[in-house]
């Protein structure tokens, strides 16, 4: 009997040794690789970002602005000179192979005009709510024909628009892996395979975009050239209401510096720089959505972004300010007027 107790303190000890190795071992590794992405943030320089916007041509629409006197505004009256642009398939092709590329082809044109540097959203998940922009037509397809069917919209529109000098890299997909919208899960192959499309049509970069702050980044990469990641500061649920992610800018730097070897730059695609709106926008009076994102959220929120160190800065909403703007309220407006005056 106390040979078999003996024998058994023996395994507990060889357990609890293996216990304490393995985290041992896992903090050394912790501690390296948070000492090697703590040298490579304070590698980055402390300096403003460039600044850009998405523009949604879909989103400008449903605040019934006019599109095209909306852009030149923000091109001409705000001075913004990169823009993130979205192509919507289900508004492009609305028939199988009948097109009609009125609207990306006038904004295209007014930015090279213009000076303006685009970062061309492609595929079938792309910024704007219900993030999913598929054609009726294409709806009702079986997962080939779908994928068969996107990768034929992805090539036409490259290949509309590649010779354009404005046009510096493209976007595949947004936030493809995270479930979030009206979309089917889009798998790791699908995803791979609209971005290996994209390369063999063009040689400008290509971005991919994930959730700043939930989930991996790394899967999302499939062979791209650049990140982008989305930094929103006040969300909105059911549960808590209004309420600020309890995050600083250090968690999106040392998150970037963990993946800047498989990568060559990771930027914000989208800075929130409107209010979440946990409702339809016309539910309440444009006036009375002021209080949810102020000018001072807009102001900490440009600071957060500077804080974070990373070279590009996208800001989301700057349909809302125009909006505003229309209603009588500009002070949005001359936040961003700031921001773009020092660019």
């Amino acid at each position: 009997m106390r040979c078999q107790v003996d024998l058994e303190r023996g395994d507990m000890s060889e357990k609890i040794k293996t216990h304490y190795s393995m985290l041992f071992f896992f903090f050394l590794l912790s501690v390296g690789i948070l000492t090697y992405a703590w040298m490579w943030v304070n590698e980055k320089p402390a300096r403003d970002p460039v600044w850009g916007v998405t523009f949604s041509s879909v989103y400008a629409t449903q605040l019934h602005l006019d599109v095209d006197e909306t852009y030149a505004a923000l091109i001409g009256d705000l001075g913004v000179r990169h823009v993130r642009l979205p192509l919507y398939w289900s508004t492009i092709e609305q028939a199988p192979g009948e097109f009609d590329w009125s609207v990306p082809d006038g904004l295209i044109d007014y930015s090279q005009s213009h000076g303006v540097e685009l970062t061309v959203v492609v595929g079938m998940k792309v910024p704007r709510w219900p993030e999913c922009y598929v054609p009726d037509w294409a709806e009702g397809l079986d997962e080939n024909s779908q994928q068969q069917a996107v990768l034929s919209f992805i090539r036409d529109a490259v290949n509309r628009y590649k010779d354009s000098p404005a046009i510096v890299r493209w976007q595949v997909e947004n936030e493809p892996l995270f479930p979030y919208g009206l979309c089917s899960q889009m798998s790791l192959e699908q995803l791979k395979e609209r971005v290996d499309l994209v390369r063999s049509l063009d040689t400008r970069p290509i971005m991919v975009t994930v959730s700043g702050e939930i989930g991996p980044w790394l899967d999302s990469l499939q062979g791209a050239d650049m990140l982008g990641i989305s930094m929103y500061r006040q969300t909105w649920n059911e549960v808590f209401g209004y309420f600020v992610y309890p995050i600083d800018p250090t968690f999106y730097l040392v998150r970037a510096a963990l993946v800047h070897d498989d990568v060559d730059a990771v930027i914000v695609s989208e800075l929130q720089a409107e209010p979440w709106f946990p409702e339809a926008i016309d539910h309440r009076p444009l006036t009375d959505w002021y209080d949810t994102f102020t000018a001072t959220m807009f102001e900490n929120n440009l600071q957060f972004a500077r804080d974070a160190r990373l070279s590009e800065v996208y800001l989301w909403g700057a349909e809302w300010w125009v909006t505003m703007k229309q209603a009588g309220d500009d002070r949005l407006w001359n936040v961003a007027l700031e921001v773009f005056d020092e660019n």
